[in-house]
């Protein structure tokens, strides 16, 4: 029943999706690279520093830390390059690493630096002014490829220095607390302390001849299936290929987040490099990092999968079931308060005449004032699956495994019989098959698809149809500070641009989390000293999240023969257009709550600064001229900077095999009691946080086991 394997791996976790083997920089594309961060993060001279600490430290920051960081490149830091090659093995793709490989070498020749640059000699021996127009041509460029170009290594050269908790001098800069100061002081004591969840060892799984159920994944779905199965008495078996961390594990600090918490160690690039995606991978899934955003399926979207022949989204029961999924998350408003960005985005949409709402939050009523949120729950009152259905799990006497990654399930007559599993405890790394009536597919849309597919399922529509709400961020510069890292991160929801195009298709706006890693490559990079000073303006810049619908984007996952997930997304006109809708109205926004400043992230489109003497006003003739251009330049192909944190829709239910990859009950079409429990069940975006709706779709699942009422799979 057990076996060795030996497991090739680039990341700590071995269990992350890129598994080959690790890739290197010969000498020559290592000075490029290296030629490449100087300019990113380049040095000032002593003029532009005292400069830049004259004006600066009159804010409140520290002057000597504003001149060190000014005068600082990239390639002073201790460490710079594990730092950056580990971020290409992690958040590239092997292929996107191997084209970046292919850049950087032709940018070690003259021929391919006068291609690229119009410079006759090799990137790393131009001069620091040469490099610096260089990079910024790529990003005026009116070829896409040059965009992308300038897209990829402007994410690789700012976002993981920036990330690293070591780099002090960086963050003492910006004003940024490079971890919770509350939460991380030694004396803190959480609000809700919760007991620690036991997970399974080898020998104790190994020990069990068989379970009823088996499921495959911890968030949102799975949670709340193994609550529910193992109420009736099942024997329930939890696996999750992420680490489960208690309350009192958790570090707050942005850089180890995303090493620990997220898929493939933080945001990672789709494989043209236009949209950064970020997953959770940990016990309790997506709910461990969601920012405690509670939000219900909308009525036009339950009308929409009805019409497809899934009536049950407009049944009663279904109505019940969300309400049910608020009454065990703590979904609330009572605790809500805003910090000064979503208070920005109430005050601007309400002097517009703007919808605005408070954003229920999975808190039970408490006030959750963490910033660092996306790091999960250490107060212990953010109501993941890990803090309420696993816990109903583990009293019904469902168990849980961690770090262990399911491979396939094993089917046997066209019925699942249980999984085949890779676990990495003390012993080392095993090949296990772990025996069961019943398997519950709830690892995400990224990971579900992979696991069908190496089970044997051909169904066409597996990996299809992936959607993940594509946004943008806009922000505003404030004369007060801003600190949007203090207080809730996400706390109000404006649904103003929600239907652009009548059919309930458009964008929602609300306030993300930008630490100091994310902020950095957001913000959109000019220059060296222009970026600098952004960065020293961090504290007071407010941001709006954009976060469209997307409706017809061409898109997939798919898997290499290690393993290596890859998101195909090529988006589409009317998603650019939702997009684009809801950046439109979020600068009117920021602009009615007072900035003085707005930018959008266009590549080609400066900010636009009001005049000392000039009020903010939507209807300042500049900005109106302003706003016009931005509408007019759109969102062209590797033109502005897009983001998604929501995957949905990849082995989605229908009321045919000709249409979908399950059925109603969430059965797969071709195998018998193999279940699919997570997002990948949605027939179409659900426009809001996925984490309510999949919860009670879920119920809706164990209820379809529990009853065991589904018809026989056919191909």
């Amino acid at each position: 029943m057990i076996e060795t394997i030996s497991t090739t791996t680039t990341v700590k976790d071995p269990f992350r999706f890129h598994v080959s083997a690790a890739f290197d920089l010969n000498q020559d594309q290592w000075e490029t690279l290296i030629a490449l961060m100087d300019t990113f993060i380049g040095a000032l001279d002593d003029e532009e520093a005292e400069q830049l600490a004259d004006r600066y430290s009159q804010t409140g920051l520290d002057r000597e830390s504003i001149i060190k960081f000014a005068k600082l490149k990239s390639s002073d830091l201790e460490n710079y390059k594990s730092v950056v090659l580990g971020f290409l093995n992690r958040a590239a793709a092997p292929e996107k690493r191997s084209e970046l490989q292919l850049i950087l070498s032709v940018l070690s020749t003259r021929a391919g630096t006068f291609a690229l640059t119009g410079h006759f000699a090799p990137f790393s021996q131009l001069s620091l002014k040469d490099r610096e127009a260089a990079v910024n041509g790529w990003r005026h460029s009116f070829i896409p490829q040059l965009r992308l170009l300038f897209k990829s290594f402007s994410g690789v050269c700012l976002n993981p220095v920036f990330v690293n908790k070591e780099n002090r001098v960086l963050h003492r800069a910006m004003g940024f607390p490079a971890e919770d100061p509350v939460r991380n002081h030694p004396d803190y004591q959480p609000v809700n302390p919760l007991p620690r969840l036991p997970m399974l060892t080898e020998s104790e799984l190994l020990s069990v001849p068989s379970w009823d159920c088996i499921i495959i994944g911890s968030g949102g779905g799975g949670g709340v299936t193994a609550a529910e199965l193992a109420k009736t008495g099942k024997s329930v078996l939890v696996i999750e290929k992420g680490t489960y961390y208690h309350e009192s594990d958790l570090s707050l600090v942005e850089g180890d987040a995303m090493s620990n918490l997220y898929e493939a160690g933080g945001f990672f690039s789709s494989t043209d490099g236009n949209v950064n995606i970020a997953a959770g991978s940990t016990f309790g899934g997506g709910t461990t990092v969601n920012w405690s955003a509670s939000l219900k399926l909308q009525h036009f979207v339950r009308e929409e999968w009805a019409k497809q022949g899934l009536t049950h989204f407009i049944s009663p029961k279904f109505t019940s079931d969300l309400e049910r999924v608020f009454e065990r998350i703590g979904a609330s408003t009572t605790g809500v308060k805003h910090n000064n960005s979503n208070q920005h985005l109430v005050d601007g949409c309400k002097a517009l005449g703007y919808h605005i709402a408070d954003l229920h939050q999975n808190t039970g009523g408490r006030s959750h004032s963490c910033g660092f949120c996306f790091a999960g729950c250490k107060d212990g009152i953010k109501n993941g699956t890990s803090a309420t259905w696993l816990r109903d799990a583990q009293q019904y006497g469902a168990k849980f495994i961690d770090r262990t990654k399911v491979l396939r399930v094993l089917v046997e007559n066209n019925k699942a019989v249980g999984v085949e599993a890779v676990i990495g405890h003390e012993q080392g790394q095993r090949k296990v098959k772990i025996y069961s009536d019943t398997v519950v597919c709830a690892a995400g849309s990224l990971q579900t698809p992979g696991v069908l597919q190496r089970s044997g399922l051909k169904n066409k529509h597996i990996g299809r149809h992936l959607r993940i709400h594509p946004s943008a961020i806009t922000y505003g510069y404030f004369e007060q500070p801003v600190d949007t890292f203090e207080g809730s991160i996400m706390t109000a929801v404006s649904n103003v641009a929600e239907n652009v195009d009548g059919e309930g298709y458009g964008a929602k706006l609300e306030v993300p989390a930008t630490p100091a890693g994310s902020f950095s490559s957001i913000i959109l990079w000019r220059g060296i000293h222009h970026h600098k000073e952004k960065m020293l303006r961090y504290r007071h810049y407010s941001p709006i999240l954009v976060l469209a619908r997307d409706k017809d984007t061409e898109s997939c996952v798919r898997y290499d023969e290690h393993g290596n997930l890859a998101v195909d997304y090529n988006l589409s006109n009317h998603d650019r257009q939702s997009i684009l809708a809801g950046i439109l109205r979020s600068l009117d926004v920021l602009v009615a709550a007072g900035a003085r400043e707005v930018e959008t992230g266009q590549f080609a489109i400066d900010p636009f600064v009001f005049g000392p003497h000039e009020q903010s006003r939507v209807d300042n003739p500049r900005y109106i001229a302003w706003r016009n251009n931005v509408a007019k330049v759109g969102l062209p192909p590797f033109g502005a900077g897009i983001y998604a944190a929501h995957q949905m829709g990849t082995a989605r239910m229908g009321i045919s095999p000709n249409v979908s990859a399950t059925k109603p009950t969430g059965e797969t079409w071709e195998v018998k009691q193999l279940y699919v429990a997570d997002t990948s069940l949605f027939p179409t975006a659900t426009g809001v946080n996925p984490m309510v709706t999949v919860e009670a779709v879920a119920l809706h699942v164990a209820d379809c086991i529990a009853k065991n009422g589904a018809a026989s799979a056919k191909l």
